[in-house]
């Protein structure tokens, strides 16, 4: 089950055994997958046994060692779409959080081979990034952090338990380059929940992410809240 402390114990994994997922792993995350693909409408794939879509020359941000990877195929006219990027932040997200349930290490990958990737790309189609899922070296470090206050604004009298527990999760999410380019407002009547984010690069897919992991902290309190505007 996921919860708070799957997100706490989640970190970003660059570097993995070189073994592939046991077939009961690829299928138990195969089935998380294809149900975040279905509740989304969008084009998510599971791909094994492909190494070859981390092989790209960089000095930074390399994945080392992993051989599957969670695809995302977007129409090639919709690529950097908000709403599409925003969708697959929050769902790619959840599957992160489930393979991370199941015992398995993951990161976030926009610097990839896309065209080396297995996924079922049809035409009009692209790839517009993956996550790297495997058995890491390690479990991955704690990374330096903005503050809370930093993260978030509170337009009511004080801010509740919940939205603090909700912001600690937030303040988790994996973003690009840990920019954390995003801000998170409860506005006056104590319940409402604004996010803030750029409308460009890998911002909107950031937004999604931080939506997930504070959406799942703020239903863990039992709280009652909602988002400003839904994905």
């Amino acid at each position: 089950m996921i919860t708070v402390e799957t997100i706490r114990e989640r970190h970003s994994v660059r570097e993995y055994d070189g073994k592939p997922l046991s077939r009961a792993e690829f299928d138990a995350l195969g089935a998380v997958v294809e149900e975040c693909a279905r509740e989304s409408g969008l084009g998510i794939q599971l791909v094994g046994d492909n190494p070859e879509v981390f092989n790209v020359i960089a000095r930074f941000g390399l994945i080392r060692g992993c051989r599957t990877h969670v695809a995302f195929v977007v129409d090639d006219a919709k690529a950097g779409d908000v709403a599409a990027d925003e969708a697959i932040g929050y769902w790619g997200q959840k599957i992160v959080l489930a393979a991370q349930d199941m015992g398995l290490n993951t990161c976030w990958c926009a610097l990839c081979s896309r065209k080396k990737s297995r996924a079922v790309v049809a035409p009009g189609k692209k790839i517009r990034l993956v996550i790297a899922v495997g058995h890491g070296k390690t479990q991955g470090f704690s990374r330096k952090t903005k503050n809370v206050e930093a993260l978030s604004s509170v337009e009511c009298a004080k801010a509740p338990a919940w939205f603090a527990a909700a912001m600690e999760a937030a303040q988790l999410a994996p973003t690009a380059m840990n920019n954390q380019n995003f801000k998170i407002t409860l506005l006056s009547d104590g319940k409402t929940v604004r996010i803030d984010a750029p409308k460009s690069g890998l911002n909107v897919i950031d937004e999604g992410i931080v939506r997930c992991n504070f959406e799942i902290a703020a239903n863990e309190a039992g709280a009652d809240w909602r988002w400003e505007r839904d994905i």
